[in-house]
């Protein structure tokens, strides 16, 4: 290996590091929450290689691009057994890292079984009794929930045409959106009306998370 591409690589190790420290303290984890999301990120990649679960240039900052990214979602989220629903879960962000997190009240959707068969090996491999379904999100049998997470998955207007599947009066939803959410909630505002609030990621890149409540259709 020549010299700057190990230079590189201890360069990326330590922006891990760091970013896992960092990641832990500010949540508080737990040696057990630790050593689950370490074994998720091995199996994440190891997964990848074969299924493309993930961008591969996100797998060596896992820490800060998908479990921080993942684990924010709990600062809008206070009740650890509220009722959630994560849409198009993919490899089960931000679901997964939020059941690690204490949130088990939470069901898993995708429509691709690879992703799904992924989250359920990673379950039972380490005694996690997780909740997902392999099926397209309109197609699910009517259930109400208090929080619609999602991330990277639809459009927002489509997605409020999805969360009106599974609302309540006072569901609230929380979407993991980039840069162009501004948009996005300018295009829905034509089909939807609602209330929302915009927050900056805490991880890294452009990203915002949008929050939504009090949504119905014009």
């Amino acid at each position: 290996m020549h010299y700057l591409d190990i230079l590189k690589k201890i360069k990326i190790e330590k922006q891990l590091n760091l970013d896992k420290k960092t990641v832990i303290k500010n949540y508080n984890l737990n040696k057990r929450q630790i050593d689950l999301i370490d074994i998720y990120i091995s199996k994440l990649k190891k997964s990848n290689e074969i299924h493309n679960l993930v961008g591969p240039s996100t797998i060596d900052v896992a820490w800060d691009r998908h479990i921080n990214d993942s684990l924010q979602l709990s600062n809008y989220i206070l009740k650890r057994n509220t009722s959630v629903i994560d849409l198009g879960t993919g490899a089960g962000l931000p679901g997964l890292i939020l059941y690690i997190f204490g949130y088990t009240n939470i069901l898993l959707i995708d429509s691709k079984m690879k992703k799904i068969n992924f989250i359920r090996e990673f379950a039972q491999e380490n005694n996690m009794e997780i909740k997902s379904i392999c099926t397209r999100v309109e197609k699910i049998k009517s259930q109400k929930f208090d929080f619609v997470i999602c991330r990277a998955f639809a459009p927002l207007t489509k997605l409020l045409y999805y969360s009106l599947l599974f609302s309540k009066k006072n569901t609230s939803l929380l979407f993991l959106k980039g840069r162009n959410v501004k948009k996005e909630i300018d295009e829905a505002k034509q089909t939807f009306n609602f209330k929302y609030e915009i927050f900056p990621s805490q991880s890294v890149g452009d990203g915002f998370v949008l929050k939504i409540n009090q949504f119905k259709k014009l």
